[in-house]
């Protein structure tokens, strides 16, 4: 066991609609999910995992569509001092995909060596026409990207002894998952491929929010299947084979983190 933890970091936070996230349930129910970072150590490498939102893509408190929003670069300096880590001090960072809410800091992380799949940077170069719609990537950061010290690599990968990345596209081409070899088992973090829990355990009734509360939510109809898809997936087939895949390395529900899960905020795991 490489015996790493993951402390979730909170960059900030979004109020979206829950159809928006498990598409055509609970209309019109208003959720708060945060914009999270993963800090990684085993004692001796630091490694982080997404940089939060710029905040630039958040005007008058609202990121996209109106939705009332926060984040951006105080926001992760507040949630490392937090953990008393520095910028300079995180060894690697990994990014579950570059959407501008996961890779929008990454000037922080001058010392650190970048790491991202290579279909993901050529969707960041020639994003697709719907992809812009929202504005997804943030083609700054192309320059910026080739002034550091970055990685690309194809498919899966153990990065560092205890830390396999998995390449599991349908949110976008060249989203991953971090596998993290911990002394509890090993845990998946899931990034934007299961934005948040009830994604991937459709039958869930109940729902742990940020500030401690319980939600009551809608179970999907059995017939669904095994996922229930956002509306932010541009590849539907290969995000289901994502799904399986994901489904088949996770024996326990508690070892999958999504990427915007509000139920990991204030836990440590490992």
């Amino acid at each position: 066991m490489a015996g790493w933890t993951i402390t979730p970091l909170v960059y900030g936070a979004i109020e979206v609609k829950k159809e928006q996230i498990t598409t055509g349930l609970d209309v019109g129910l208003a959720v708060k999910v945060p914009y999270l970072g993963f800090y990684l150590t085993n004692g001796r490498r630091k490694v982080l995992c997404d940089t939060g939102i710029n905040a630039k893509y958040i005007v008058d408190g609202k990121a996209w569509a109106g939705m009332p929003a926060e984040g951006g670069e105080r926001h992760v300096l507040d949630a490392l001092a937090h953990v008393g880590v520095v910028p300079d001090e995180i060894d690697m960072v990994l990014y579950s995909h570059l959407h501008n809410d996961h890779a929008g800091n990454s000037h922080l992380f001058e010392k650190a060596v970048h790491v991202f799949q290579d279909a993901e940077w050529k969707e960041l170069l020639d994003p697709l026409p719907s992809m812009m719609i929202r504005g997804d990537f943030d083609q700054s950061l192309i320059p910026m990207l080739k002034d550091m010290n970055r990685q690309r690599v194809a498919g899966d990968v153990e990065i560092l002894e205890g830390l396999k990345l998995i390449q599991t596209p349908g949110h976008t081409a060249g989203s991953q998952c971090l596998l993290v070899d911990t002394r509890d088992g090993v845990y998946l973090l899931a990034g934007d491929t299961v934005h948040v829990a009830p994604i991937a355990y459709p039958r869930m009734t109940r729902w742990l929010q940020m500030d401690g509360s319980v939600l009551e939510i809608t179970p999907a109809p059995g017939h669904w299947g095994p996922a229930v898809p956002s509306s932010l997936v541009y590849d539907h087939y290969a995000w289901y084979r994502s799904i399986y895949r994901i489904h088949a390395l996770v024996r326990e529900p508690k070892h999958l983190i999504p990427g915007h899960e509000p139920s990991v905020v204030g836990r440590t795991f490992g």
